[in-house]
């Protein structure tokens, strides 16, 4: 298992989370309208706040494949570190 994700669970940056898979979609229809929004307000020339909408459209997609591996985060870090050990270094790509 990789060191950084095992250290991520060790400090409960990342817990099993049994209820995730429940609330994976929950998750990535605030991330479609997060990126919605996101769309709204760069037509309105406010990019900086836009970008913003864009990361948390990223979080919420990023955390909903945590949560469909029944994990949850604690720490922005350790959910990039979780979906690299979850899923990239796994090959693991699944079909939602």
């Amino acid at each position: 298992m990789n060191p950084e994700f095992e250290r991520c669970l060790r400090n409960q940056k990342i817990k099993v989370f049994s209820r995730g898979k429940t609330l994976a979609d929950k998750e990535l229809k605030v991330a479609v309208s997060d990126i919605e929004q996101a769309k709204i307000t760069f037509q309105n020339d406010n990019y900086k706040w836009a970008t913003i909408q864009c990361y948390y459209s990223m979080f919420h997609s990023a955390r909903a494949l945590l949560y469909i591996r029944n994990y949850k985060e604690r720490s922005h870090h350790c959910l990039i570190v979780a979906i690299r050990a979850l899923y990239v270094e796994k090959n693991y790509y699944p079909c939602i």
